[in-house]
C-alpha cells in the first residue's frame, strides 16, 4: 500500500518538464511610440492610438496558445477605467523589433459611455500609467504578457492629433 501511495504522488510530478518555457513568463523590453490622439464625433471622449515595439514576436504565442483577444489594460486613474487593444496580429517585424498597433480611451466605467478627452486626462494624472498586454480567450484564463509598460503625464500631453 505504501509502495501505492508513492507512486500515486509521484504521478502529477512526471507532467512536469523543467526545459519548458516558463508559462509565467511576462515579456521585457517594451516600448511605446508614436503616441497620438483622435476625437469621432458622436463618441464620448479621446481614443489613444499608439505602437508597442518588443524585441518579442507576441503574435506567434497569440497564435501557438490559440488567444482570441488582446486587451490594452492600466491602472485606472482616480475612478475612470483605462481599457483597449493591441492588434497582434497585424505585427509587423522591422529592423528586429516587432511592432503592434494599439490604442485605448480612459472611460468612468467598462460601457465606455461616458469618456473623457486628452486635456481632461492631462489633469488627472499626477504620475505615470502603468499598463500591461492581456492575452484571453473564450475558454481561456487571461494572462499577463507584457507588463509595467510606462505612459507618463508628459506623453499624452506631446501627442498629437491624428
Amino acid at each position: 500500500m505504501r509502495t501505492f501511495l508513492i507512486i500515486l504522488s509521484t504521478l502529477p510530478l512526471l507532467g512536469c518538464n523543467p526545459l519548458a518555457k516558463n508559462d509565467k513568463e511576462i515579456f521585457k523590453n517594451i516600448t511605446l511610440k508614436n503616441l497620438t490622439y483622435s476625437h469621432l464625433d458622436g463618441m464620448s471622449g479621446d481614443t489613444f492610438k499608439f505602437n508597442l515595439e518588443t524585441n518579442d514576436n507576441l503574435n506567434k504565442i497569440y497564435q501557438e496558445n490559440n488567444y482570441k483577444y488582446s486587451h490594452f489594460k492600466c491602472d485606472n486613474i482616480k475612478s475612470y477605467f483605462v481599457t483597449g487593444a493591441i492588434s497582434v496580429e497585424g505585427e509587423k517585424l522591422k529592423n528586429g523589433k516587432y511592432t503592434s498597433s494599439g490604442y485605448f480611451k480612459v472611460c468612468e466605467d467598462e460601457s465606455m459611455n461616458v469618456c473623457i478627452d486628452k486635456n481632461q486626462l492631462e489633469k488627472l494624472l499626477t504620475g505615470n500609467m502603468s499598463c500591461r498586454v492581456v492575452f484571453s480567450g473564450l475558454l481561456q484564463s487571461s494572462k499577463v504578457m507584457v507588463d509595467n509598460i510606462l505612459i507618463s503625464k508628459e506623453s499624452i500631453r506631446k501627442s498629437n492629433f491624428q
